[in-house]
C-alpha cells in the first residue's frame, strides 16, 4: 500500500499522526508525507520522506492567520458556550471560534473568516491541493490521509480519485462541508462538484469518556504522544527532589508573538514549592526578564519525554498538549488563547481532569489556588488516572494500519 499523508503547516497537525505512519513503515507500506512550512521540517527529522506541496506561502498565510485569530481573541472565553456549540447537532459547520468578531479585519490573511476551520481550509488548505493532487498521481498513492481541519486534503483525494481517510488530532471534530465554497475556484480547477465523497474512515483518539454527546465514534487509536526528538538534560533523567510543574506555550502562540501573559503565569506558578519547568523558544524566555529562582527555562524539551515527571502542566490548551497529558495521567490547567483551545480546555474541566482560565488578563491569586489544588485533590489526579489507563487500553497504531489496508484495497 501507498499511503500519502496531507498535513497542515502547523506541526502540531502532524504529529499525532507520526506514530500512525511508523506503523505503517513498520508493516511495509510506502509512506509520504504531502505538507509545507515547520510540518514538512519536523516531517523529515522524524525519518519520514516529504514532498513540499506549497502552491503560493502557504506556510506565510498559517501564520498570518493565527496573529489574527490570537489578536481577535475575546476578553474572557465563554468556555461552557463553546462547548455546546461544539457538541451541538444544530451548528452544521461544527465547532466555530468562541466569540469570533464578525468579520475580517483589514489586515487579514488571504481567505481569512471568523470560522477558523474554513479560514485554514481556503487560506492554507487551497494553496496545496493543486501540488497534492498532482502528487497522488505521480506517485501512485493507493490511499490519502488528511487531518482534521485540512479538508484541502480531502478535496485533493477526491480531485485524483483516490480514497481517503481521516486523522484525527484530538477530540472529534467534525468535517465542515462548506469549506466547499470556501474554495470555489480550486474546485473548479480540478472539476469537483458537489458533495465530496466521504472518507472511508475516521482515526479516532479521542477516549471515549470525553467524547461529546452525539458524537459519532471512529476507528479508536490510542494517542501516543510523540512531540519530536532533543537530546535530554541530565536533570531530567533523574526523579525530581519536589513536584515538578510543566509550563508550555506550544508551537503556533510563541510564533506569532502571543506570550504577553507568560510573566504572570510563571511568577504565579512559581509561589508554590515545586520546581517550575518553563519550556518555550529563546526570544520569548529573553523577554519574560530575571526569572524566580525555582524556574528552570528551556529553550526545548519533547513534553512526552517531560510530562511524565511533572505533578501537572500549565499550558494553552493545544490539543497536542491536552493529549500528551492526558495520556501520561498529569493533572492540567488551562489558560485558552485562540482557535479549537477553548473547546479543549472545556473538555478537561468536564472530565475533571484539571482546570480552566477562560480571561485574558490572568489572575495570578486564582491561578496559584489552581496549582495548589492540581496538586492535592484526590479527584482530580484519580480522573487523570482513569483516563490515562482508558487511553492505554485502546488499539494501537499497528492495529489500525491493518484496517488502512483493508481500506485501501
Amino acid at each position: 500500500m501507498r499511503v500519502l499523508f496531507v498535513a497542515a503547516p502547523g506541526v502540531g497537525h502532524l504529529m499525532p499522526a507520526v506514530p500512525t505512519l511508523w506503523a505503517a513503515q513498520e508493516a511495509g507500506h510506502a509512506v509520504l508525507v504531502a505538507t509545507t512550512g515547520p510540518s514538512l521540517e519536523m516531517a523529515a527529522r522524524s525519518g519520514l520522506a516529504a514532498v513540499d506541496v506549497c502552491d503560493g506561502d502557504a506556510a506565510d498565510t498559517y501564520h498570518r492567520l493565527g496573529v489574527w485569530i490570537a489578536k481577535n481573541r475575546p476578553d474572557r472565553y465563554d468556555l461552557p458556550g463553546a462547548w455546546r456549540r461544539f457538541v451541538g447537532t444544530s451548528n452544521p459547520r461544527g465547532p466555530a471560534t468562541v466569540d469570533a468578531p464578525p468579520g475580517p479585519a483589514p489586515d487579514d490573511p488571504p481567505g481569512a473568516a471568523p470560522d477558523d476551520a474554513v479560514a485554514l481550509a481556503r487560506g492554507v488548505g487551497g494553496q496545496l491541493v493543486d501540488r497534492t493532487v498532482d502528487l497522488i498521481r505521480r506517485w501512485r498513492a493507493d490511499l490519502v490521509v488528511f487531518t482534521t481541519f485540512l479538508s484541502g486534503g480531502q478535496l485533493a483525494a477526491e480531485a485524483a480519485g483516490t480514497p481517503c481517510v481521516m486523522h484525527g488530532i484530538g477530540l472529534p471534530y467534525p468535517t465542515f462541508s462548506t469549506v466547499l465554497s470556501a474554495m470555489e475556484d480550486v474546485c473548479a480547477r480540478h472539476g469537483v462538484t458537489g458533495a465530496l465523497t466521504p472518507p472511508v474512515a475516521t482515526v479516532d483518539l479521542c477516549p471515549e469518556s470525553l467524547r461529546p454527546r452525539g458524537s459519532s465514534a471512529g476507528w479508536p487509536m490510542r494517542y501516543v504522544p510523540y512531540n519530536g526528538g532533543a537530546v535530554l538534560p541530565d536533570w531530567l533523567c533523574v526523579p525530581p527532589r519536589r513536584p515538578r510543574i510543566c509550563v508550555t506555550w506550544g508551537s503556533v502562540l510563541p510564533a506569532v508573538g502571543c506570550t504577553s501573559m507568560l510573566r504572570d503565569v510563571v511568577e504565579a506558578v512559581a509561589a508554590e514549592e515545586a520546581e517550575v519547568v518553563l519550556t518555550a523558544g529563546e526570544p520569548e524566555l529573553s523577554g519574560l526578564g530575571p526569572l524566580p529562582p525555582n524556574v528552570r527555562a528551556v529553550d526545548w524539551v519533547p513534553l512526552s519525554a517531560l510530562l511524565p515527571s511533572c505533578a501537572a502542566v500549565v499550558h494553552h490548551g493545544g490539543s497536542g498538549t491536552t493529549f500528551t497529558a492526558l495520556a501520561h495521567g498529569v493533572p492540567q490547567l488551562v489558560l485558552p488563547q485562540t482557535a479549537d483551545q477553548p473547546v479543549n480546555a472545556q473538555a478537561v474541566v468536564e472530565r475533571g481532569t484539571g482546570m480552566a482560565f477562560p480571561d485574558r488578563d490572568i489572575d495570578r491569586g486564582a491561578l496559584a489556588d489552581g496549582v495548589r489544588r492540581a496538586l492535592t485533590d484526590p479527584r482530580i489526579r484519580e480522573a487523570c488516572r482513569q483516563v490515562r489507563e482508558e487511553i492505554r487500553a485502546m488499539p494501537g497504531p499497528e492495529q489500525v494500519v491493518r484496517r488502512l489496508s483493508e481500506a485501501a484495497s
